[in-house]
């Protein structure tokens, strides 16, 4: 059954109070903020590899006085140096994807540079710089490097409570992995396929997976979540949130505060 699955990890991540969130991949930390309206107290980081994107997000008020941290690292498998291919789209219009950089190169967009950036495995940098962090959320949208961010966190997989990950069903860039690869190794883990919104033509989404341990701390309250991100896909309110955010802005973040705080 598809849902809804930012409802869906976003509910999990409250429900159990998450002290950390890594928002990998932020493009312009919105997604950051979110975490930071439903979890007040936990750390909350942000990894943006893009230099342009992250020159805009340092510039952000929202982001500081939020208590965003950002860092301008390439999450993947090694604590390195790597070349970044940067998009070339307008990066003033808020209206273009500015999202779609990668370690990884994709033959149909065309690239303004690459850049090197420093590269780091979440595990190792979680350990140095948040070691008291135990229960953990990844939001992890990558452009393809999702497999082998994922093969970064072997050293804190119990830590982690769920995983939210784009991921397709075959190669969309040059060297990426496919969900098929990306289950087997998730369940080596520990981690148990929790909701997805690919369809049964679609070729990428979005998948949650969620540890072991965590399901079982969660129980009959799994049902009650799952519910939520089930509702909230049949009323598209996803869909509705992007018409309100550009006709109505000061209605979409009143209705954006309660449905937080009454619903998620």
């Amino acid at each position: 059954m598809l849902t809804n699955t930012k409802m869906l990890f976003a509910s999990i991540l409250k429900d159990l109070s998450a002290d950390c969130v890594c928002d990998i991949g932020s493009r312009d930390g919105a997604q950051s903020l979110l975490f930071r309206e439903l979890l007040p107290n936990a750390i909350v980081v942000a990894f943006e590899a893009n230099p342009i994107n992250f020159q805009m997000m340092q510039a952000n008020p929202a982001l500081r006085s939020n208590r965003i941290e950002m860092h301008p690292f390439a999450v993947t498998n090694s604590n390195s140096v790597s070349k970044f291919h940067i998009t070339d789209v307008d990066y003033s219009n808020p209206a273009e994807n500015r999202g779609t950089s990668s370690l990884l190169v994709h033959a149909e967009l065309k690239i303004l540079r690459s850049v090197d950036v420093h590269t780091c495995r979440i595990d190792d940098f979680i350990l140095k710089h948040h070691p008291q962090a135990t229960s953990i959320g990844l939001w992890i949208d990558v452009e393809g490097v999702e497999y082998f961010v994922l093969e970064g966190i072997s050293k804190i997989k119990d830590r982690v409570m769920a995983v939210h990950v784009e991921t397709a069903k075959t190669p969309m860039r040059q060297g990426q992995k496919t969900f098929a690869e990306l289950l087997p190794l998730m369940e080596s883990y520990g981690f148990g396929l929790c909701g997805s919104n690919i369809g049964e033509r679609d070729n990428w989404g979005d998948v949650v997976f969620l540890n072991g341990s965590t399901r079982q701390a969660l129980r009959v309250r799994m049902g009650v979540c799952k519910a939520k991100a089930y509702c909230s896909k049949l009323v598209k309110i996803d869909s509705i949130a992007v018409c309100l955010k550009s006709r109505v802005p000061f209605l979409y973040h009143l209705l954006r505060r309660l449905y937080i705080k009454l619903w998620a």
